[in-house]
């Protein structure tokens, strides 16, 4: 018996949302290496869980990966989910993708800032809150300041 195929791939992420001092933490999202025309964009740092890795645990790799720093994992912000269409795919896989991504607030406990060599990202900055609109930056940047000014009351 065949097992049938699914209709669509999955992506399970974490990211985190680390201020201080009135910046927030960001990481250049850089898929050049796949095509040339992608341009790079701000984004959260974080990225993909591995399997059978704990989504917390997963989180904090990540933000050490792409920035250099450790960091302690606060609260959760909430999840984020969207779609990337089949002609939208960056490698040109033949279905749909759902992305879910987990979102934390985190605080920075070690580390220096540091950038990412070999992986998605190119580059890691800190950036003023409130200049943050003026950057090109992924969608899940916004969603994820919003769900950390709502809880930030």
């Amino acid at each position: 018996m065949t097992e049938p195929t699914r209709a669509f791939d999955t992506r399970l992420a974490a990211y985190c949302v680390v201020v201080r001092d009135g910046q927030i933490l960001l990481a250049l999202w850089d898929a050049r290496d796949i095509s040339a025309d992608l341009r790079p964009r701000w984004t959260l740092p974080g990225g993909g869980i591995e399997l059978r890795e704990r989504i917390e645990d997963g989180a904090v790799r990540e933000v050490a990966e792409e920035t250099g720093y450790t960091v302690r994992l606060g609260r959760l912000l909430g999840v984020d989910s969207g779609v990337v269409e089949v002609g939208h795919r960056l490698r040109g896989e033949p279905r749909p993708l759902q992305t879910v991504a987990v979102l934390y607030q985190a605080e920075v406990t070690g580390g220096r800032l540091t950038h990412e060599v070999g992986g998605s990202t190119s580059q890691a900055a800190w950036f003023p809150l409130e200049g943050v609109a003026e950057l090109d930056r992924v969608s899940r940047v916004d969603a994820a300041l919003e769900l950390y000014r709502k809880a930030a009351g």
